[in-house]
C-alpha cells in the first residue's frame, strides 16, 4: 500500500515537473526543483526507505543518469516519465544541490 502511494505521488510529481514550463520562461531555482525529489529520495536526497541516496552524488554521474531516464536509455518504474519533464540544464543545477547535501 505504501509504494502504491509513492507511485502515485511521483506520477502526480511528474505531471506537474517543473521543467514542464512554457518555453523561454525562467527556470525554477534548484532548490525548487530539489522539492520534487523528496517524496521519494528523502529531504535533500537522504533516503531512508529504499530508494537510492542521491545526497552527496557526483554531479557527472547524476546528470548521465538523470538523462538516461529522459531519454530511455535506462529502465525505471517512475524516474523515465519524471526525468522526461525535466531540461537538461536542470540535471546540472539538481546534481550541485544534490552534491552539496
Amino acid at each position: 500500500m505504501t509504494k502504491n502511494i509513492f507511485v502515485l505521488l511521483a506520477a502526480t510529481l511528474a505531471s506537474q515537473a517543473p521543467g514542464a514550463a512554457e518555453p523561454g520562461l525562467p527556470r525554477p531555482a534548484a532548490t525548487t526543483l530539489a522539492h520534487a525529489c523528496a517524496g521519494c529520495h528523502g529531504t535533500f536526497g537522504h533516503s531512508r526507505h529504499g530508494t537510492p541516496v542521491i545526497a552527496g552524488r557526483h554531479e557527472t554521474d547524476f546528470t548521465k543518469v538523470m538523462r538516461e531516464f529522459k531519454y530511455g536509455q535506462r529502465a525505471s518504474s517512475i524516474m523515465n516519465r519524471i526525468a522526461r519533464g525535466y531540461a537538461d540544464e536542470d540535471f546540472q543545477e539538481l546534481a550541485r544541490f544534490f552534491r552539496n547535501q
